[in-house]
């Protein structure tokens, strides 16, 4: 072969060898050829720092990245017990075939500096079938703030594993009963770092986001009628939105972030209305017999999702956004409620439904075929379904044991994986899954 026949030969098939690396990192969720991209993570090191007593933060790191790694539906941790030794710590160069015989694609290494309050995190991503490291991000953080670089880190892998933005770095809202009310609360995606972000002592129920991240809606009585409030959430200032007579209650703003819907009661009959962002023309949107409420917008804000039991029983309806063309979505069961809709294009309305053994369980419908899909079955009752906003996962109240009461889980929005993340004894209710914070949506 000529040098130059040679020559081009070459290059291309560096260039193939490229491009097949990039495709084996390359996953569409839920596909059909779909499965969990499969990564290790070895213990987290120190690397300096002129604290020596790091380790149990490096611990707790380590803790962190394995378990939110595997709430990630894209990704799978491969199991530490199968991990052949210790890595070297020396940070050059990982033992590429220990890694491929343990059953992992990726690896994750993580090294933490730790000086007073200040902690720098340094997560590395490697290819190990590849043999190359594909990613690599070192985060100014405090002590108490250090896991949140683990969550911008694993979002990032996603992104380049998927090309869709991950979620850990969101945050879940959600009711928590205290000794003489119930409180809202907002934590990370695992359930660490909860935050109570209204009094302990009133009636706070229903939270929903709005489309930025920066605003919480709920229901309360500290007037005495259940208004409804928003709740800026970062002055913690709130503003008392709806205070109509009777309900001001499930509201949920469209995802161009401009509209509300939420069912009122003014004429005695529950029924749904939409109004602006401020409050301004409210504009009345059912008007039937029965009980109308829990309004959920279409991805495209085109359509709402809403419950009613015009037709005898509580069931999912579709309406369009100005209340016009409703029609019934479900048939099957005879109580069905709190839809929420997906925020994929070709997403489902996740709902709570009651079976034939009045067990409550978390079910799926199609917008358009009405096809019903069943998400959990014979542990407890199962609740309050919010999908994440990549539409890939779900978070809903369940009183499966060992604990009691209800508790929060998230699962894959197929009904796969399945974890409790609330992690301190109490009642918990109706949460909140909210958008992507801090780096866009």
């Amino acid at each position: 072969m000529p040098v130059s026949s040679r020559f081009v030969f070459g290059v291309l098939l560096a260039l193939w060898a490229q491009d097949a690396a990039a495709q084996r990192l390359h996953i569409v969720v839920g596909g059909p050829n779909f499965r969990p991209y499969p990564i290790a993570v070895p213990d987290m090191v120190l690397t300096g720092g002129k604290d020596k007593d790091a380790r149990p933060l490096a611990r707790e790191l380590t803790s962190v990245l394995r378990l939110d790694l595997d709430l990630e539906r894209s990704l799978e941790l491969v199991p530490p017990k199968t991990y052949l030794g210790p890595e070297n710590e020396s940070w050059v160069k990982p033992e590429f075939p220990n890694w491929v015989n343990v059953g992992a694609s990726g690896l994750i290494w993580g090294g933490l500096e730790v000086d007073g309050d200040k902690a720098k995190v340094t997560l590395r991503l490697f290819d190990v079938v590849a043999q190359r490291e594909v990613l690599l991000r070192t985060y100014d953080e405090t002590a108490d703030t250090a896991d949140q670089a683990v969550h911008k880190f694993l979002d990032e892998v996603v992104e380049l594993l998927t090309g869709e933005k991950g979620v850990l770095s969101s945050k879940i809202a959600y009711v928590k009963r205290m000794p003489k009310g119930k409180a809202l609360f907002i934590s990370d995606v695992d359930g660490r770092n909860p935050k109570r972000a209204t009094a302990a002592d009133a009636l706070s129920l229903l939270p929903t986001w709005d489309a930025s991240g920066r605003f919480l809606l709920f229901t309360s009585y500290l007037k005495g009628n259940p208004d409804l409030y928003r709740l800026n959430l970062s002055s913690f200032e709130m503003e008392w939105l709806s205070n109509k007579r009777g309900l001001n209650t499930g509201a949920t703003v469209s995802p161009d972030g401009k509209k509300i819907a939420l069912t009122l009661s003014i004429d005695g009959n529950t029924e749904i209305y939409v109004m602006d962002w401020d409050g301004q023309n409210l504009t009345r949107l059912t008007d039937s017999w029965g009980q109308d409420v829990s309004p959920s917008f279409s991805p495209d804000g085109k359509q709402i999702a809403f419950v009613s039991s015009r037709s005898g029983n509580p069931h999912i309806y579709l309406m369009g956004a100005d209340g016009s063309n409703p029609r019934r979505l479900t048939f099957q069961g005879n109580y069905n409620q709190e839809p929420d809709w997906s925020p994929r294009a070709d997403g489902q309305i996740a709902f709570t439904a009651r079976d034939e053994r009045l067990k409550f369980d978390i079910f799926l419908v199609h917008p358009t075929t009405g096809e019903i899909t069943r998400l959990t079955q014979d542990e407890g009752n199962n609740e309050s379904p919010s999908h994440s906003p990549s539409g890939h996962h779900i978070a809903f109240t369940s009183t499966r044991p060992p604990q009691k009461g209800k508790s929060i889980y998230v699962m894959d929005v197929d009904g796969n994986n399945q974890r409790r993340i609330s992690r301190d004894p109490g009642e918990y209710e109706t949460p909140a899954w909210g958008p992507r914070l801090g780096y866009g949506k």
